[in-house]
């Protein structure tokens, strides 16, 4: 019969391998459940822009909605004093469905990724205009390090072009300005066929419609982020659903 301590440490073992598993982030954006483009939905109960979106009480309900309709991955954005977002919604979504689960922050420092990991995040987003080369190249390592998927976010070519070696296998294109917060579909889809094809390219921002996602399916896009009209939708399963087609 073990002992006392052998028992602790073998139930230990077992917790800690647990929490340790990550979800694929990379392999549900290249590989969709339903369709021929994956698709990120969004947790974001405000932006400056839009306002206020949803209520923390009604996450649970939209995230069930999200994996019943065939999204393959969830974002859930955590800046609090601009997007009302916690590092909470991330345990709890976790917690409710299967899909794996992209943290958007704006990311300054290694604390926030490795905190964002103890929250159960299985991807990170990682801003190209807010940091330098050199700090992209070890926040990616931080990234690996920690079990996150980093996914790096850009908007113009000079931006692209620092990203290019810097150790990331994704890649997205965001729509909307950070400074003016326009949104620019068409450049951002000109952009994405600037991606080479060893990486996996995102779509992020502007959907509002099928013809936004046949842009960037056109564009070479993997998989497209959609947010606000998504928390907008009173039927956001179905939206997604046309987004795939289905």
């Amino acid at each position: 019969m073990k002992n006392k301590l052998t028992q602790i440490l073998d139930n230990k073992m077992k917790e800690v391998s647990q929490k340790k598993k990550k979800r694929d982030f990379l392999g549900a954006i290249t590989n969709p459940k339903m369709g021929d483009i994956s698709i990120i939905a969004e947790i974001k109960l405000a932006s400056p822009t839009a306002g206020k979106l949803g209520e923390e009480k009604d996450i649970e309900k939209q995230v069930l909605m999200y994996e019943k309709s065939y999204a393959d991955g969830i974002s859930v954005v955590v800046d609090k004093k601009y997007f009302d977002g916690e590092l909470e919604f991330i345990k709890q979504i976790k917690n409710t469905v299967s899909l794996p689960l992209l943290a958007k922050d704006f990311i300054i420092d290694p604390y926030q990724i490795y905190e964002a990991k103890l929250y159960g995040a299985d991807a990170i987003l990682l801003i190209a205009k807010i940091l330098t080369k050199k700090k992209l190249q070890k926040f990616v390592k931080h990234c690996f390090d920690a079990g996150l998927e980093p996914v790096v976010e850009v908007q113009n070519k000079k931006e692209l072009e620092k990203v290019l070696n810097i150790g990331t296998r994704i890649i997205a294109v965001n729509a909307r300005g950070l400074s003016t917060f326009k949104v620019d579909v068409d450049g951002a889809c000109q952009l994405i066929k600037s991606i080479p094809k060893e990486f996996v390219s995102l779509g992020f921002s502007g959907v509002l419609g099928i013809n936004e996602v046949e842009q960037y399916k056109k564009a070479g896009a993997k998989g497209i982020l959609v947010g606000i009209t998504l928390m907008k939708s009173k039927n956001p399963g179905k939206v997604i659903k046309e987004f795939k087609g289905l």
